[in-house]
Formats: structure tokens, sequence, C-alpha cells
């Protein structure tokens, strides 16, 4: 575990309060397992037991947890207090992401956030994925989508996923392999890929090098990309194969079809939140951060 945080709080006062998993994970909005691990993860940060079993598989709190609950409650409500507070008088948030398709999938989440925080003014700012970090630093965004990280990140910054999904592959329709609904990278072994720009996306022509390395061969990689349009083009006048998040479909794109990675988790899209460390509207990012992993997790 990453470090102590408020949903870790909020999760656990809800399963005390409720004494019951499953109405806790009703009330939060989450699934029983996802709520599970929360718990056993802030179990293992203190280094203790919170809750145990008690007569007829009950849960209970242990003598830490109810130790524990008095002080998780006592700073539950003084966060409260402070995005009470940040809601009457007004603030800012600005939101860093690189393009319309991830803000397109949270589009819902951020809308039930301004109408919960009236007086809270949502900037987008969209910078490339190069630009986010700097843009935190610079103090110019107050919390960025990026997509992947890295441990010099994760070390500099909060970090949190809220979503992940199975990459796909897009192919020019006339490819020979167009009409699969799936493909295996072993599929592909001599394929032409494009792939995305190393200085613009860090870390995207990575995840392919790993996933063909796992089937046993190295990609011949013809070119790097800095755009889905350009990628798009490349897949159907060039023939060669590219790899996307599964929100590329949203774009237009005649010309190309997507096909499934088999098994799904040969390669994985992720995204992520990163903010400044002591930032004094925390309280309000963690908030928004947690309804995107919310939102995320949901069934579709």
């Amino acid at each position: 575990m990453g470090g102590m945080e408020l949903r870790h709080l909020r999760y656990f006062a809800a399963v005390a309060e409720a004494l019951n998993f499953s109405r806790a994970a009703a009330r939060l909005h989450v699934t029983q397992p996802a709520l599970s691990r929360q718990i056993r993860d802030l179990e293992e940060e203190l280094g203790c037991r919170l809750l145990q079993r008690g007569p007829n598989a009950r849960t209970e709190l242990s003598p830490e947890g109810r130790h524990f609950l008095a002080g998780a409650q006592e700073i539950l409500a003084a966060a409260e207090r402070l995005t009470a507070g940040v809601r009457s008088h007004g603030a800012r948030l600005r939101l860093g992401h690189y393009g319309v398709l991830w803000m397109d999938y949270f589009t819902p989440v951020l809308r039930r956030f301004t109408r919960r925080h009236p007086k809270v003014e949502l900037q987008l700012v969209e910078l490339t994925p190069r630009e986010l970090a700097a843009g935190l630093r610079r103090g110019e965004i107050d919390l960025a989508l990026v997509g992947l990280t890295d441990a010099a990140m994760k070390k500099e910054f909060h970090t949190r996923q809220v979503a992940a999904f199975p990459a796909q592959l897009a192919l020019a329709a006339t490819h020979p392999l167009a009409k699969r609904r799936k493909l295996r990278f072993a599929d592909l072994r001599d394929a032409d890929w494009a792939t995305w720009d190393e200085k613009e996306f860090p870390g995207r022509k990575q995840m392919l090098l790993d996933a063909c390395r796992a089937a046993g061969f190295r990609p011949r990689i013809v070119l790097e990309t800095d755009s889905m349009a350009s990628l798009f083009v490349h897949v159907v006048t060039r023939n060669v194969v590219g790899h996307v998040i599964p929100q590329a479909r949203q774009m237009p794109h005649a010309g190309v079809v997507f096909t499934a990675i088999d098994p799904p988790t040969a390669m994985t899209s992720r995204m992520q939140v990163a903010w400044r460390k002591h930032e004094p509207r925390g309280v309000l990012i963690e908030e928004l951060v947690d309804a995107m992993a919310t939102f995320a997790a949901l069934p579709v």
C-alpha cells in the first residue's frame, strides 16, 4: 500500500458503522471484494487487525479497531468541514489531460462533482502527456490524468490508478487478419507495427515491447506517432498494426477495424491521476479521484 488516504478511512468507517461488508459496500457504491481489499491494505499499513469475526460469523471491531475508529471519525469530520468551507468560499481546480477520449469517458463523474460543488470552478486544461508533470510542478494545473507513471513520478506526486482496460489492436479493414474477433500477439510476429512516440507518450512503446517479448518475439516497429488520427492514417495506408485504448473507436476511423487481444491481460491501458503532495485542496482532489476510480470500477 502506498500510504493511508482518506478513502481508506471512509471505507473502514462505513464497515465499522454497518458491521457488515455487503451493506457497507452498497452504501459506498463499490464491490464487496474491492472494499475487503481496501480494508486489508489498511490493516497491513497499520500492522494490526481492525475487524474480526465474532459469534455467528458476525463482523466486529477489534480493540485496536475501536480505538482507530474514533480517530478516523475525527479526521473525516475535519475533512468534511474543510470541504464545506471550500464549497462556501469557492475554489478552482485545474484538471490536466491529453485528449478528449478520457475526458468523454469521465464526463458523468465531472458532471456529478460540479453539481456537488457548485462553487468550485473545474477547468480542463489540455496538454501533451509529456507536459502534464511539468504543469503540476509549475502549479499550472492541480491534478492530471497522466496514463502511465514511473517510480520517480510516484515519489514526487500522489498518484492513483483510476481506470484500467484491455488494450485493442487497430488494423486496416483490408488486413488479412482484420476479420478475426480476437488476436494473440503471437499471430502478429510478422506484422509491421506503429506505436506511440516515446517523448510524447512515455511508456506506451514499452508496453508493446513487453507484450511481444512475452509472446516470444520482438516487434518490427516501422513508425512512431503522436496522435490517434495520424495512427489511423498509417494503419490504413501502410497496413501497419497499432495498439490503442478501447475508447479510440469513438473517433472517426474510416477503413480501420478494432480487434480484441487474447488474452485481454496481455496489454492493459491504464489511467492514473497525479497531484502535488501537501496540496491545500487535497481533500477536494481526493474526492474527485475517488469518484473517478469508483465510476471506472462499475460494471458496464
